[in-house]
């Protein structure tokens, strides 16, 4: 008879970001920031590996609401 296997602990799910509003065209969290641009966009800064002291920032633009720059910065932090 095999052994049995081990069952892994269930994982909880990733907590939700806390953002704050530094200035009414910029948002920030721990994963990143949002801002504003000129042409009525909006760009999202989101940082990767920072833990280990050796960050960089991944910049992506063009979002055309803050909600959906901010759902790309929480979905791409819980990688």
């Amino acid at each position: 008879m095999p052994p049995k296997r081990k069952e892994l602990p269930k994982l909880a799910p990733p907590t939700p970001l806390e953002w704050d509003r530094l200035r009414p065209d910029c948002w920030s969290s721990v994963a990143g920031f949002i801002i504003l641009e000129d042409n009525n966009t909006w760009t999202a800064h989101l940082h990767r590996n920072t833990r280990v002291g050796k960050g960089w920032t991944e910049l992506r633009k063009g979002f055309r609401t803050a909600d959906k720059a901010r759902r790309w910065i929480e979905r791409e932090a819980e990688d």
